[in-house]
């Protein structure tokens, strides 16, 4: 019976730890097509990621910064403005001109 005991305790704590893998917050959510997602905990990141660089734009080379400033144009317009033209291209697949109006 101590044996079935321990399997039990086994089973439960690989559950929690692969519920805490699967469903932990932190990280980038992207699409399919590996594309950086607008949402609120990609948001978060992002501006922590910046705040550690001391500067609110992030890295304009880091491609995924690139296209989670191009979801926030009324945010990061003079960010956007400063990344170089063909690396946003590559990045958004927009110009400037397309993001920010």
């Amino acid at each position: 019976m101590k044996h079935f005991e321990y399997v039990v305790v086994f089973v439960a704590v690989m559950a929690l730890a692969f519920a805490f893998f699967v469903y932990a917050p932190g990280g980038v959510q992207k699409d399919a097509g590996g594309n950086v997602l607008a949402g609120g905990q990609n948001f978060q990141f992002y501006q922590q990621k910046a705040a550690a660089l001391g500067n609110e734009c992030g890295d304009l080379n880091d491609e995924s910064n690139v296209q989670h400033l191009s979801h926030h144009p009324d945010r990061y317009a003079d960010c956007l403005k400063q990344v170089e033209p063909g690396a946003l291209q590559k990045a958004t697949g927009k110009t400037l001109q397309q993001i920010v109006g």
